[in-house]
């Protein structure tokens, strides 16, 4: 069997590849550590009717003001949690996925003919996307990405008022996820390249008119938040703020990690210099792209995106050269294989756990929050970075936690980094039990801290499992806990469900 694009057999090929990648990139259900704050302060907000003003759910920074750049977006996640549970969370990832595919197709199709050809980047792009690819308030800004580049593209189509649908995008935007600060700067590079390809046409009026009063909209209409302008005025500081978490930190050049998407920049690089692709906005908004994924891992998936049509041109320039039947039939029968190999991984994943998001026991400290509940522990809660969100979920208010997923949105610095001095078990550990009224700690058994406090002889170790130690403090107001375990009273835990929320 040949590839040819006007074969029924190489569409159903296509989008068998297409739908099968969707599933395994976008469907896998482990679930991401801030799902229970998201979903938690959700549902705060639904049965609330406002936006919490200050950090209620900790002790360590109760009154500092909390900007939640992530709220409507929150209240989707709950809203559909609340309806249809965790099964549609993920049908709402995979759909939101899909959407993103559509769309970065309908940014290819023009300059890419070929349907196989568009298969492969599309499959590509989704191998890139998937490791960010969490039911997490980054989502919409990877659709957002998307539908912007299609305006551009349409733009240059000659779909001169396209441009226009960007004001009330962007508003939604920016109630949504903070990363419309990257469409804001993808709108601005296509802005001043158009107007530069103006001035050299002597061609500019229709510019202004037509693309810089969008942008100057856009930029009005993302004050239409419920913080205004101190929104971006707190993201404009924190964008800059260096942070010791792995999605923040770069990639490494010289090794084989995130290898699809280096293949990728290295395809687009060579499309430069092959077609003179450098002279388009679109190559230098993927080279701009590449400089923050590089940079910080998080953003490779904004790379994946800008860098969709300048990829599946180079794949192009390679298929159009391959003029052997045999070697088309050889990729025709290894995307196939690919196929059936993700439908079957996938597949067999789901019908296990029924469609449902999984709680993984070796990641989180489910049996020791199962102890904590059981035995009414209340009190100040000193805890890793990344179980916050699951203990605020799973024990507010009768805990509150010394830190959680919200970083600098809900904590001022002097706070964070006495927290990561804490897990480090640095010089300045006790810092955080000692400036703040810490009464419980909930350590990682590999964590330094975790030998150190039991070393301690104001706390007394109480609880462990292979995941949590639980260490309590000797004060007045942990006296019953500390008198039932002197007596042996404590109940033990029961193992939980592994299944969301746990």
């Amino acid at each position: 069997m040949s590839i040819t694009e006007d074969r029924k057999g190489s569409a159903v090929l296509c989008l068998s590849v297409l739908f099968s990648s969707l599933l395994y990139f976008f469907s896998y259900p482990e679930v991401d550590p801030d799902l229970w704050g998201h979903l938690f302060f959700g549902k705060q907000i639904l049965e609330g009717g406002n936006l919490p003003s200050q950090n209620l759910y900790s002790y360590t920074a109760p009154e500092y003001p909390w900007i939640n750049h992530e709220w409507l977006a929150e209240v989707v996640f709950y809203a559909l949690f609340r309806f249809f549970g965790s099964p549609g969370l993920i049908l709402f990832k995979v759909a939101l996925g899909g959407g993103i595919v559509w769309i970065v197709d309908r940014c290819i199709r023009k300059k890419v003919p070929s349907l196989l050809v568009r298969t492969l980047t599309l499959v590509w792009i989704m191998a890139i996307l998937s490791p960010g690819f969490n039911i997490r308030p980054q989502l919409f800004t990877y659709l957002f990405f998307a539908v912007f580049l299609f305006l551009f593209y349409r733009y240059d189509e000659g779909k001169k008022a396209t441009l226009y649908w960007a004001p009330p995008l962007m508003a939604l935007w920016a109630n949504l996820h903070g990363g419309f600060v990257a469409g804001l700067g993808a709108f601005g590079l296509f802005s001043f390249w158009t107007l530069w390809s103006g001035v050299r046409n002597r061609d500019m009026g229709p510019v202004v008119t037509q693309v810089f009063a969008p942008l100057i909209v856009s930029g009005i209409a993302l004050l239409l938040n419920p913080y205004g302008l101190e929104l971006l005025s707190f993201l404009a500081g924190d964008l800059l703020l260096k942070r010791p978490i792995t999605e923040w930190q770069p990639i490494r050049i010289l090794d084989l990690s995130f290898l699809e998407l280096k293949l990728a920049l290295i395809a687009v690089v060579l499309l430069a210099l092959w077609k003179q692709a450098w002279r388009r906005w679109d190559f230098a908004l993927a080279l701009l792209a590449a400089f923050f994924a590089l940079r910080y891992q998080r953003h490779a998936p904004l790379l994946a995106i800008a860098a969709a049509r300048p990829l599946a041109e180079a794949l192009q320039e390679i298929y159009w050269r391959i003029e052997k039947k045999s070697i088309k039939r050889v990729l025709a029968v290894g995307l196939l294989t690919v196929a059936m190999y993700q439908l079957y991984g996938i597949g067999s994943i789901h019908l296990l756990h029924g469609f449902r998001l999984v709680v993984n026991p070796h990641e989180y400290p489910t049996q020791a929050v199962d102890f904590l509940k059981r035995n009414a522990v209340n009190g100040n809660l000193a805890v890793p970075f990344d179980w916050g969100e699951y203990f605020i979920w799973k024990l507010y208010p009768e805990i509150r936690v010394s830190i959680d997923g919200r970083y600098t949105t809900a904590y001022p610095m002097e706070v964070i980094q006495d927290h990561w001095e804490w897990m480090a078990g640095g010089n300045g550990w006790r810092r955080l039990l000692e400036r703040y009224p810490t009464e419980i700690a909930i350590t990682k058994r590999h964590h330094p801290v975790t030998a150190l406090l039991r070393k301690e002889p104001e706390w007394l170790y109480i609880y462990s499992d292979p995941i949590a130690f639980i260490f309590v403090r000797k004060t007045p107001s942990q006296e019953q806990l500390l008198a039932k375990f002197r007596e042996k009273r404590l109940i033990p835990p029961q193992t939980p469900t592994i299944h969301f929320p746990g």
